[in-house]
């Protein structure tokens, strides 16, 4: 796991506290998608609801070559 991932994993636990694998997963390094420019992190709480986080990789690649 990167640590873009795990940030948005951190995000995640701070909006809902308890955050689950969604789906079939059985781990939240699972739960990540990749969509052109665009990392997709899916996950569920514990009203069985499912949510979605989204981050730039555009914009990580940017900061990434400036540094």
């Amino acid at each position: 796991m990167n640590e873009l991932q795990s940030r948005m994993i951190k995000m995640a636990e701070k909006l809902h506290k308890k955050i689950y694998p969604c789906a079939l997963k059985t781990g939240l390094d699972e739960c990540f998608t990749n969509n052109k420019d665009f990392l997709f992190f899916w996950y569920n709480t514990e009203d069985h609801s499912t949510h979605v986080i989204t981050e730039s990789l555009r914009k990580k690649i940017r900061n990434r070559v400036k540094v």
